[in-house]
């Protein structure tokens, strides 16, 4: 399979999981849905992030920069620390979140700060997709502990954000 096809499907990998990560939180903390439900929308959007992110990241890497790459890494750390909360708290309340909630809302925010002046400094993904990916992780972050509405609002921002780079990828980088 050709690079370009790689880069198509991951934005399209991409464009998913920035559909159900916020729809997970939407269901969850608006609607009230239940958590294996809403958990496992947010298990398989996460899932799909950290391949659409290789995509992202892999179409622009040798102009991101040094920034660009240490935001790569602290995003794919987040997605899989943030994949193992869900699993481990999927169907059941546990404390997990007081080990992992701390390491995926660091390298939730410091990962989509430097990716996205990475990607600003590479000028190959329309820009406001950083600046959404930056606002909606600082409005996710705080939100899990002071308001969840934070989070649905953060997520919808960030998610935009995926869904940008990812209609990017699909289509192709001119």
């Amino acid at each position: 399979m050709s690079s370009s096809n790689l880069f198509r499907w991951s934005g399209l990998a991409t464009i998913v999981g920035g559909v159900l990560l916020p729809l997970s939180w939407i269901l969850r903390f608006l609607a009230g849905v239940q958590r294996p439900v809403s958990g496992t929308l947010e298990f398989v959007g996460t899932i799909l992030l950290v391949f659409g992110f290789m995509g992202v990241y892999g179409s622009q890497h040798e102009e991101t920069g040094i920034l660009g790459f240490f935001g790569f890494v602290l995003v794919i750390i987040h997605k899989c620390a943030a994949l193992g909360e869900c699993w481990l708290q999927n169907g059941e309340p546990t404390n997990v979140e007081l080990v992992l909630g701390p390491l995926v809302g660091v390298t939730m925010l410091l990962g989509f700060i430097l990716l996205g002046m990475g990607s600003w400094k590479a000028n190959k993904l329309p820009r406001w997709t950083a600046v959404l990916w930056v606002v909606g992780g600082a409005l996710i972050v705080p939100g899990f502990v002071v308001q969840e509405l934070m989070v649905v609002i953060g997520g919808v921002i960030q998610g935009t954000g995926f869904i940008g780079a990812g209609v990017k990828l699909w289509t192709g980088m001119d």
